[in-house]
């Protein structure tokens, strides 16, 4: 079972199974992970390991500084695997009921943490190209008042 220890970016490790016993260090800037592994066994008990990983955890920290705060708004413009427009979002949604097969284009922002507004235009009432520039525009303006 995995516990976290009082210093963030350090776990405890212990499998049985596999005889793993020891603090796992992790620490990512800039897209890149940085990790080590300090066992119990390597370095004569569960307080001396504990040590060694938190001062390679301050060495880490020392060098990569701390981490760079994201604006709301980048945030909310970083690329994401989903999506079949291309654009962050903004998504074509094709739903079926009742035999009915309806279209919409949906913009999604964020305007507050935890706070999630769409606005969707429909394909049938303005045409695929303008429903598509009037959910960007929406996305927009909504990105606008973050």
């Amino acid at each position: 079972m995995n516990q976290s220890s009082r210093t963030p970016g350090i776990s405890r490790i212990d499998q049985k199974a596999k005889h793993n016993h020891g603090f796992f260090v992790r620490l990512q800037r800039r897209g890149k992970t940085h990790s080590a592994f300090f066992t119990d066994q390597r370095h004569g008990g569960r307080k001396q390991a504990l040590a060694a990983a938190q001062k390679y955890y301050r060495k880490l920290l020392a060098k990569l500084g701390p981490p760079l705060r994201t604006r709301r708004r980048r945030w909310a413009e970083l690329p994401r695997r989903k999506g079949s427009s291309g654009i962050v979002g903004l998504q074509k949604v094709v739903m079926r009921r009742h035999g009915e097969v309806r279209k919409f284009w949906v913009a999604t922002w964020s305007p507050k943490p935890y706070v999630v507004r769409r606005k969707q235009f429909s394909v049938w009432e303005f045409g695929s190209k303008k429903a598509r520039r009037l959910a960007l525009h929406a996305r927009r303006l909504g990105l606008r008042n973050l």
